[in-house]
C-alpha cells in the first residue's frame, strides 16, 4: 500500500471511529433495531424526539421504527447521572439510518478512469459510498437502483484520483440516511457497534482503461527515459524487452535504446483483480512507446484560448535543431504550419499558426518522415485565458477622453500584462500608430468614420531577437471608440503678443501703411482712418491639432462719453478651422473724433465642444484690443450759452443780477489723450444780457448786447465731444458793451461779468 493511501486510511479511521471503549458525539442506528447503549457514566437527559425512545433508566435509547425518520437526526443532553441533568453540557446526536443494505462481493467492480463504482446487491436504494476528500468525509448515495431478476444493482460516482487498486482502503459503504461526520459511531439492527470492517468496499473487479497518459513519449534526451504511470498501484511489473525498466515512485524508467529505435513495447503485469480495458480486456498489456530524442519547450509560454490567428513559438534542441525544416507540426491531431524559422547556437525556433484553440490544455507533438511518420518530439502546455484589453486615451494636459483624435496623436496607455507585453497595432485606413520611446501614440484617419476597437499585438519580451517582436496573438480593446476631431483651446491671447498671432487687429497708420495694433494697449490713430480698422483671423496660422476653435468675436464703438454706439455694435459666434486663407472683418460704425473701439475675442465654454472648456474663464475675452481714432490735443469750438443768475461788476450804476442772457461763445480748451477737455478755458464771443429786464442795484436797466472774453470752466454733461455737447458751465468775463440803454454813462459801458451757465454745442476743430 502506498504512503497516500496509508494516510487516507489513517483519516478514515478517524472519521468512523476506532477503538471499542471511546464513543463519539454521533451515534447512527438503523430504524427498528434494538436499543443502543450510550456507553459507561451517561444518562440521556431527556424528553427525546424524532421517535427515540429511552430505556434502561437513560443509559440506552431506542431508534424510531417508520421509515419516515430515516435521515432525521436529534439531540439530546448527556450527563453522568440523572440527578446532574440540570447541569449537563454535553450533546449527544442520534441519527436513523435505513435498513442496512447487503453486496454481492464479488459483483462489486471499480472502473478506474471513468469514476465509476458498480455493485449488486438487496435494499441499496439510498445506499451510499463514502470517501475522505480535501473538504472531509464525501459520500455519493444510490437513488434510483435498477432491479432485475439477481436482485438489484446500482452506480455511485467516485473520485477517480482515489479509484485505483488500493480502492478497498479508501471507498466505505453507509447505510441509507447515514451522516458522513466525524467521530460517527454505527450500532447494527442488534443493537451492538459494528467495527470499521463492516464497511469495507472490496472491489472483485477494478478497471482501467489507460497506463501511460496518451500524449506522454519517451524522451531520451536527458539519458533517462522517465514515464509517468496512470495509475502506479494498479502495476505489479514491467518488462521493457531488451531494456532494463524499473518502477520507482510511479513511473517507469529505462535507459535510451539504440540510435535506430524509434519506439518500444513495454509489457505490463497489473496487480490482482486489476483489468486493463484500453484495447481488449487484459491482464499483461502491452504498450508502444515513442522514442523522443529532441528536447522542445514552448518558449511563448501558455497558449491564449478563443483567439482567432493565434501563434506560439517552440524551442528545439538535439538532432532537431539541424534539420527543423523537415520537420512537420502537430496541435493535437491537426497538422499547422510554422511560418518562420530561427536558427540559434545548438537549438532552433519554429513560430507556429496554432489558430483558434479552446481546450484547457494542448500537445504540440513534431514529427519526421512523411508516409510512416516517426514523433521526434512532444510538449504539453496548458492554456490560459487572453487577457481582458482596456487601453486609456488622453492628450497632454487633460483627462482621459473617449474617442480617437484625428487631428493629433493621443497617448496611449496599455494595462500591463505579467509575462508579456501589448503592443499597439496599426489598422490600415483607420488610424495610424506612431511610438517614441516608451510613448505610443495614436491618430485617426481623417477620413474614417463611425467607431473602431484599438487593436494589440500580445508579444513575449523574453523572447530572443526577432522573436520578441512576434505577434502571438491580436486581441481587442474592450471599448469601440469614436474617430473625430479632437478641439483643444488654441493659444489666442499667448500668441496676440507675438509675429504670428492667431487673431490680430490692423488699422491704416498715419504713413498710410497698415499698422499692427497691439492687444492690451490703448492705440492712437488719426480719425481719418476710421475705416480702415479689421478683425483678421489667420487661419493659415491655426494648427490643425488644436481642431475647430468656437470664438466669440465682439466689437464695440464708444462715445468719447463712454456710451454705446449701437449701429456699430457686433457680437457673434464664428467658428474658426485651419484652412489657407484668413477671415476679415471690418469696424463700422465711428462717427465722432475720439470715438474708441474696442475688440473682444474669446474662447466659447462650450463642453459638448472643447476639452478642457471648465477651465476657459467664461466672459473673460482671451484679447482685447483698443483704438482710440483721434489725436488732436487742442480744441476750439462754438457753443451756445444760456447763462442765468450772471452779476455784472461796473460802475454803482451799472452792477447787478441779469437773471437770464444769451449769447454765441467761442472756446479753447487743452485735450486729454482720450480728447477729453479740459477744466478751463479761454472763452470769448458775444452776449445778449438781461433779457428779462433786469436792473441795477441802482434800479438802472442792465438789458445790452456785448462782447467778452475771459475764462470759463466747463463740464460736460451730455454727448461730450458731439455737436449736441451740453456742459454746465462758470465764466468770468471781461465785458464791453456794444449795444444798450442810452441812459446809461460812457464809462460803465465795460464790466466784469460772473456765473454759471448751460452751453449747447460744440461745433469746432482739433488741433
Amino acid at each position: 500500500m502506498s504512503r497516500f493511501f496509508r494516510i487516507v486510511v489513517v483519516a478514515l479511521l478517524l472519521l468512523v471511529g476506532v477503538g471499542r471503549n471511546a464513543f463519539a458525539d454521533v451515534l447512527q442506528a438503523p430504524i427498528g433495531g434494538k436499543a443502543i447503549t450510550l456507553g459507561e457514566g451517561r444518562v440521556a437527559c431527556g424528553p427525546l424526539h424524532g421517535g427515540w425512545q429511552l430505556e434502561a433508566g437513560g443509559r440506552a435509547v431506542r431508534p424510531p421504527t417508520v421509515t419516515s425518520a430515516i435521515g432525521s437526526a436529534t439531540d439530546i443532553k448527556i450527563a453522568t447521572a440523572a440527578e446532574n441533568c440540570e447541569k449537563a453540557d454535553q450533546v449527544v446526536t442520534l441519527v436513523a439510518t435505513g435498513t442496512w443494505p447487503t453486496f454481492d462481493k464479488a459483483s462489486i467492480t471499480l472502473s478506474a478512469d471513468e469514476g465509476r463504482l458498480e455493485a449488486r446487491g438487496r435494499r441499496l436504494r439510498g445506499a451510499q459510498v463514502a470517501w475522505v476528500s480535501d473538504g472531509g468525509f464525501v459520500a455519493d448515495a444510490c437513488s434510483a437502483p435498477k432491479i432485475d431478476s439477481t436482485g438489484e444493482r446500482c452506480t455511485w460516482a467516485v473520485p477517480k484520483t482515489l479509484a485505483t487498486a488500493a480502492g478497498a482502503d479508501v471507498l466505505r459503504w453507509l447505510p441509507a440516511g447515514a451522516l458522513a461526520v466525524h467521530d460517527a459511531i454505527f450500532f447494527g439492527a442488534d443493537g451492538e457497534r459494528e467495527p470499521l470492517e463492516t464497511f469495507s468496499i472490496s472491489p472483485s473487479r477494478i478497471e482501467i482503461a489507460q497506463i501511460i497518459p496518451s500524449d506522454v513519449s519517451a524522451d531520451v534526451s536527458s539519458g533517462l527515459a522517465i514515464l509517468p504511470l496512470t495509475h502506479p498501484d494498479a502495476i505489479a511489473d514491467a518488462e521493457c524487452g531488451a531494456l532494463r525498466c524499473t518502477i520507482e515512485n510511479g513511473v517507469v524508467q529505462f535507459q535510451p535504446p539504440s540510435a535506430s529505435t524509434t519506439a518500444i513495447d513495454i509489457r505490463f503485469r497489473l496487480a490482482p483483480h486489476v483489468v486493463f480495458t484500453g484495447k481488449g480486456e487484459s491482464t499483461t498489456p502491452v504498450v508502444r512507446v515513442s522514442i523522443l530524442r529532441c528536447p522542445m519547450s514552448v518558449a511563448s509560454g501558455p497558449f491564449l484560448r478563443n483567439v482567432d490567428g493565434a501563434r506560439a513559438v517552440i524551442k528545439l534542441g538535439g538532432a532537431c535543431a539541424n534539420s527543423i525544416g523537415s520537420l512537420h507540426f502537430f496541435v493535437g491531431s491537426r497538422q499547422v504550419d510554422a511560418i518562420q524559422i530561427l536558427s540559434a547556437k545548438e537549438s532552433a525556433y519554429a513560430v507556429l499558426d496554432i489558430g483558434a484553440v479552446d481546450a484547457p490544455t494542448l500537445a504540440i507533438t513534431v514529427e519526421r518522415g512523411e508516409a510512416d511518420s516517426n514523433v521526434v518530439a512532444v510538449a504539453r502546455i496548458d492554456t490560459r485565458a487572453p487577457p481582458k484589453v482596456r487601453a486609456v486615451l488622453e492628450l497632454a494636459g487633460f483627462p482621459p477622453i473617449d474617442f480617437i483624435p484625428n487631428n493629433q496623436g493621443a497617448v496611449v496607455h496599455v494595462p500591463r500584462v505579467p509575462g508579456a507585453t501589448l503592443v499597439l497595432l496599426p489598422h490600415d485606413n483607420i488610424y495610424e500608430v506612431k511610438t517614441a520611446g516608451d510613448v505610443t501614440k495614436v491618430q485617426g484617419d481623417v477620413n474614417a468614420a463611425g467607431v473602431v476597437a484599438l487593436l494589440f499585438g500580445y508579444r513575449i519580451p523574453a523572447l530572443p531577437p526577432p522573436l520578441d517582436q512576434i505577434d502571438l496573438a491580436v486581441l481587442s480593446d474592450s471599448l469601440q471608440r469614436p474617430i473625430k476631431e479632437a478641439n483643444i483651446p488654441a493659444p489666442v491671447g499667448p500668441t496676440a503678443f507675438t509675429n504670428e498671432p492667431l487673431v490680430e487687429v490692423v488699422c491704416t497708420g498715419p504713413d498710410n501703411r497698415p499698422k499692427r495694433i497691439e492687444p492690451g494697449i490703448t492705440t492712437h490713430l488719426p480719425f481719418s482712418v476710421r475705416d480702415s480698422c479689421r478683425v483678421i483671423l489667420h487661419r493659415e496660422r491655426l494648427s490643425p491639432e488644436y481642431g475647430t476653435q468656437k470664438l466669440s468675436l465682439e466689437i464695440e464703438v464708444l462715445a468719447l462719453d463712454g456710451s454705446v454706439r449701437s449701429a456699430a455694435h457686433f457680437t457673434q459666434s464664428i467658428v474658426m478651422r485651419s484652412g489657407a486663407e484668413s477671415r476679415i472683418f471690418w469696424v463700422k460704425g465711428v462717427r465722432s473724433q475720439y470715438d474708441r473701439i474696442v475688440i473682444r475675442v474669446s474662447h466659447v465654454a462650450d463642453e459638448a465642444h472643447y476639452l478642457g472648456a471648465l477651465e476657459i474663464m467664461s466672459g473673460a475675452p482671451a484679447a482685447q484690443w483698443n483704438v482710440v481714432l483721434g489725436t488732436g490735443r487742442f480744441r476750439l469750438y462754438a457753443t451756445s450759452a444760456i447763462p442765468t443768475g450772471l452779476y455784472r461788476f461796473g460802475e454803482a450804476g451799472a452792477s447787478g443780477v441779469m437773471s437770464l442772457s444769451f449769447g454765441i461763445i467761442s472756446r479753447l480748451t487743452w485735450l486729454d489723450t482720450d480728447g477729453h477737455e479740459g477744466l478751463l478755458g479761454l472763452e470769448a464771443g458775444v452776449m445778449a444780457f438781461g433779457l428779462t429786464g433786469d436792473t441795477s442795484t441802482a434800479g438802472k436797466p442792465l438789458t445790452q448786447v456785448g462782447a467778452v472774453i475771459g475764462l470759463g470752466m466747463a463740464i460736460p454733461i451730455a454727448d461730450a465731444g458731439g455737436r449736441a455737447q451740453a456742459s454746465i458751465n462758470l465764466h468770468a468775463w471781461f465785458e464791453q458793451r456794444l449795444t444798450g440803454s442810452g441812459g446809461l454813462e460812457s464809462k460803465s459801458a465795460r464790466a466784469i461779468i460772473f456765473g454759471p451757465s448751460i452751453s449747447f454745442g460744440n461745433i469746432g476743430t482739433t488741433f
